[in-house]
């Protein structure tokens, strides 16, 4: 038995210590410390990026450091999240020592009788002596309170009445709403860091992509850019549709700020550019060989064969380059960068629907690799194209968002209730003594004691003038 009551004493002590460690202002503050300190950390350095990455900027010595602390994805590590804990049981256990408490105080407000000389030592009081009884004074003292809106429990002793009033009560808890939303918000964050991805993706036009982790495909059936009278890009836009189960689930035009949601997953309308490996259109001109004169050019869209008019061929563009090079080792070709420095374009030719050739020609370099074999008295050059533009969208699934959302409501109510709203406490005496009638006045309030001064005036003058306004 001894030894249960011995157990029992060292549990309940080992838990007074947890629960005192957790109450602790010190253990606040040192977690908001290292939360902020780590988040300027992961802020410098760059996230998810590759051990050489790092090596390259930091050196090997503190690549392997980032690495083994997983300062590489910060905001997902094991210790961060144990951070986010700790300030919430922080929270959690704060809440629970001081609202029950509070909760008990707004509830009980039975003040029946109370000994007339607390009014006194009240910072804020008043008197008021006025040629009425007890009772027409007692009656005036119930209706300032009823118009200016008071919770009022009322008592007599004899020839005395007693009163007791109060407004503003709920303002208390608003410091408790306010862990509430931070409660809220962590869990919304810690949610969405391990339960969402955020993801990038670049569309061309009629091109359809899967959604990552989704069951959804996204097709962008558009992209154009609007622009200022300068010339200055002022908006640029894309034209999406949801597939979902083979149909078409939906259609909205996205840019920057406005982006579709869609079953918890947002696309945000944040880049742009020319493709590197396809293109709308390729300009494609007939070239006498003896003269070297060019014909008018032909527009050729992708994929579709165009007749060249004063010719026996006709073309169709396959590929595209934007920076065309040459690998001897691999005997392949492919674009250096996503940049137009070389601009190529592969073509088949036909000559009554027999494929004769399939060549690169370039924009830059008309004529450096005959395109039709050289017995012939034509050949063809690459004169110009029209680009197709890509789309580059943010692929975002967050569901913690509505929980943070939520949180961030909970902490307007409370920051209206903690800052907005006071609550104050009035104790009247009204006595009777020689035919005219005492009337004492005081109370407190937890801030804005201008405005508790201004209205326990306004009790006094409506007492002592019979209720007329001033």
């Amino acid at each position: 038995m001894a030894r249960e009551n011995g157990g029992r004493s060292w549990l309940g002590a080992a838990g007074s210590n947890v629960w005192y460690f957790f109450n602790s202002l010190k253990l606040t503050i040192s977690v908001l410390i290292s939360l902020a300190v780590v988040s300027i950390l992961g802020t410098v350095i760059e996230q998810n990026k590759s051990a050489g990455h790092y090596a390259g900027v930091l050196g090997a010595k503190w690549a392997k450091v980032v690495m083994l602390l997983h300062v590489n994805n910060l905001f997902h590590s094991w210790w961060y999240t144990a951070l986010l804990l700790a300030l919430a049981a922080n929270i959690v256990v704060c809440t629970f020592e001081r609202f029950p408490p509070k909760w008990k105080s707004l509830l009980n407000h039975k003040q029946e009788k109370f000994d007339p000389r607390i009014i006194e030592k009240f910072a804020h009081n008043r008197s008021v002596s006025v040629s009425v009884d007890a009772a027409t004074a007692n009656a005036r003292v119930g209706r300032v309170f009823k118009k200016m809106g008071f919770n009022v429990i009322t008592s007599n002793d004899g020839g005395d009445h007693f009163f007791y009033a109060w407004k503003g009560a709920l303002s208390r808890l608003g410091s408790d709403l306010t862990h509430v939303s931070l409660l809220l918000i962590l869990a919304g964050s810690i949610i969405g860091s391990y339960a969402g991805y955020k993801d990038y993706r670049f569309i061309n036009v009629g091109d359809t992509i899967e959604v990552p982790n989704a069951g959804f495909k996204l097709r962008l059936d558009n992209f154009w850019i609007d622009q200022y009278d300068t010339g200055q890009v002022k908006q640029y836009n894309s034209l999406v549709t949801v597939i979902d189960g083979g149909k078409e689930a939906l259609t909205k035009q996205i840019w920057v700020n406005e982006p579709l949601a869609y079953k918890g997953i947002r696309f945000y309308q944040s880049d742009y550019g020319m493709a590197w490996d396809k293109i709308d259109t390729a300009y494609i001109a007939p070239v006498k060989r003896k003269t070297g004169d060019t014909g008018a050019p032909v527009p050729v869209k992708w994929g579709t064969e165009e007749k060249l008019p004063g010719t026996r061929y006709s073309v169709k563009v396959t590929g595209y380059l934007s920076d065309f090079a040459y690998d001897e080792k691999t005997n392949s070709v492919g674009s250096l960068t996503p940049e137009p420095n070389n601009p190529a374009v592969r073509i088949e030719i036909y000559n009554a629907g027999r494929l004769i050739s399939a060549p690169w020609i370039f924009l830059k370099y008309p004529g450096i690799f005959p395109a039709i074999p050289a017995d012939q008295d034509v050949d063809i050059a690459f004169t110009n194209y029209k680009p197709t533009l890509y789309s580059g969208l943010s692929v975002n699934k967050d569901p913690g968002t509505n929980i943070v959302w939520a949180g961030a409501i909970v902490m307007g109510v409370g920051f209206i209730f903690a800052f907005f709203m006071y609550h104050r406490r009035v104790w009247v005496h009204v006595k009777e003594t020689g035919g005219r009638a005492e009337v004492r006045i005081g109370g407190m309030i937890n801030k804005n004691t201008l405005l508790f001064e201004k209205e326990l005036c306004e009790i006094a003058e409506y007492v002592e003038k019979e209720g007329k306004k001033t």
